[in-house]
């Protein structure tokens, strides 16, 4: 298969929302090892068993396919440093991370919203992936907020859950924005009058046919965003406005029908209507160039960064 076509297909294949698990084992020195897997699927209730998929290039490949016992833990929302941790590269990945053993030995990870601890049924070759099958031996689950994955990035469900409702809430003064980028080059309107520029903004998200929403002020625009992701949500010290701002990706803002698209080293940071902006912006490049986002949240002076996602052909 070609690139392109490996390409396309990875990004049709991720189309589909998954869970973020982390698959563990003990090698044979009995050391903990794990990687992150978003290929997990249950097989049969009866008798109980679920499969992951191993990439044939991991370096556990080997503790895996001897093993006789594994286990997996479904991460939470508030678990993403973990997903990142063992998808990377680190030689001790359980270094900072909580675990527990249950029947099999296999470290489960602790505070995860469900866990699987298997003993191994078959490990089948499939093209350029191992298909591990488990027979559940214990298990166990919570009502926590899973983590989700989706298009190359995580999901904050429960956030993005709270700012739709804080949308519809009427008491509420909300102003919705979003950085749309093209090619590593950021839309920014113009204020004609002041020559100030400013992100395409709306007091609601909307929909497409809705000429005063966002989705609908950018459909206006030529530009279609069908994938956006919370980016940004602060409140205005003034006037206590509440901003939510999103980011999304576009694959063509070549017929755009006002504004225009900056490249990242030549944006008039200057021209920007506040210093939220300029910060808000500078933030996305840096994140854009590591290909790893978080969300900002609390007030438009001071806040953290949370719900980091990364952008990682591991998962």
């Amino acid at each position: 298969m070609k690139k392109e076509e490996t390409r396309d297909l990875r990004h049709a294949l991720g189309s589909f929302p998954t869970g973020v698990t982390i698959v563990t084992s003990l090698d044979k020195n009995d050391k903990p090892i794990g990687f992150t897997a978003n290929s997990f699927t249950s097989v049969s209730l009866d008798p109980q068993l679920i499969l992951i998929c191993i990439d044939k290039a991991s370096f556990n490949i080997e503790s895996f396919s001897t093993g006789k016992n594994f286990a997996v833990s479904v991460l939470s929302e508030n678990q993403q440093h973990i997903s990142n941790t063992f998808a990377s590269p680190e030689d001790d990945r359980f270094k900072n991370i909580k675990w527990e053993k249950k029947t099999t030995g296999s470290p489960i990870i602790s505070g995860s919203v469900a866990w699987f601890d298997c003993i191994k049924n078959q490990f089948i070759d499939a093209g350029d992936h191992f298909i591990l099958i488990g027979k559940v031996a214990e298990f166990d689950s919570n009502k926590q907020t899973p983590l989700v994955y989706l298009r190359g990035n995580y999901v904050n469900l429960s956030l993005e859950q709270k700012m739709l409702l804080a949308m519809e809430n009427k008491n509420t003064k909300i102003l919705v924005g979003a950085l749309i980028e093209w090619r590593k080059k950021i839309l920014l309107l113009e204020d004609k009058a002041t020559s100030l520029l400013y992100f395409p903004t709306a007091t609601r998200l909307g929909q497409a046919s809705d000429d005063e929403s966002l989705l609908g002020k950018l459909e206006n625009l030529n530009i279609n965003i069908s994938d956006h992701y919370l980016f940004s949500v602060f409140e205005n010290s003034d006037d206590k406005t509440s901003l939510i701002y999103y980011r999304a990706q576009v694959e063509d803002g070549s017929s755009v029908t006002s504004g225009k698209f900056f490249e990242f080293d030549s944006i008039p940071f200057k021209q920007l209507t506040d210093e939220a902006s300029r910060i808000m912006l500078k933030r996305y490049i840096k994140e854009r160039e590591l290909d790893a986002f978080g969300i900002f949240v609390g007030k438009e002076s001071e806040g953290k960064v949370e719900a980091i996602s990364k952008i990682n052909q591991n998962i």
